[in-house]
């Protein structure tokens, strides 16, 4: 259990191993499990609910919540812990921006990004796609609960977050210059850390991944009907 450690088993001890890029480096076979539930949904929608419950049994929910909780979530404490950089003050409130929270814009940035990780790349699925799913399906399988063994796995890493490259509270801006599309994994993984306290680059270095995915935004008016 490496929540309770100082070391990460998943990040090792040689920063020269990590990854430049996000906080920690999702397994592989996360990948697959937005496939299956992109299937789920296709079910959901074709008004096979059986086989949509039977397909959200097949994703690794257990799995996907326990890495998060040991690691993901955990990943840039142990960073730091290992680097032992000086921390840096925050901002005076006066002269924060008066924005906080990105709601207003958030979908202006997923939208922007492909609805994929600047981080880590993963793919994220959009936020009103999920809820409604869970409307719809109205099934224990398949919840955003209060705590993290209650919310499904696939909402740990791949619900969209707009993270601020510079932390708010160290004096980042609430615009679309500081804002960039991360998943849950990697927003909490830097945990209010800066990108130099993590040893990671600055996301805006690298274009964003550009595809054909949108973020499942497309089942959007078929799961309203």
């Amino acid at each position: 259990m490496c929540r309770s450690k100082d070391t990460c088993s998943e990040l090792a001890i040689n920063p020269n191993n990590w990854n430049t890029n996000c906080p920690l480096s999702p397994p592989n076979w996360f990948a697959e499990q937005i496939d299956i539930f992109e299937s789920a949904i296709n079910f959901l929608i074709s008004g096979d609910k059986e086989s949509c419950l039977k397909t959200i049994k097949l994703i690794r929910s257990e799995e996907i919540t326990n890495w998060y909780t040991e690691h993901g979530q955990m990943s840039g404490r142990h960073r730091n812990l290992i680097l032992k950089l000086p921390s840096i003050q925050n901002v005076d409130e006066s002269l924060r921006d008066p924005i906080r929270t990105p709601k207003k814009i958030q979908d202006s940035v997923f939208e922007r990004d492909g609805y994929r990780c600047r981080y880590c790349e993963n793919k994220l699925i959009s936020q009103e796609v999920i809820r409604l799913f869970i409307k719809k399906l109205d099934s224990t399988l398949f919840q955003r609960g209060k705590t993290n063994l209650t919310t499904h796995g696939i909402i740990h890493f791949a619900w969209p977050v707009a993270d601020h490259v510079i932390p708010w509270n160290k004096g980042g801006n609430t615009n679309l210059d500081n804002l960039v599309s991360s998943c849950a994994t990697c927003n909490y993984g830097k945990d209010g850390y800066t990108i130099e306290q993590l040893g990671i680059q600055n996301p805006f270095m690298r274009k964003p991944m550009l595809d054909n995915w949108n973020g499942l935004n497309e089942k959007i008016a078929f799961l309203k009907m």
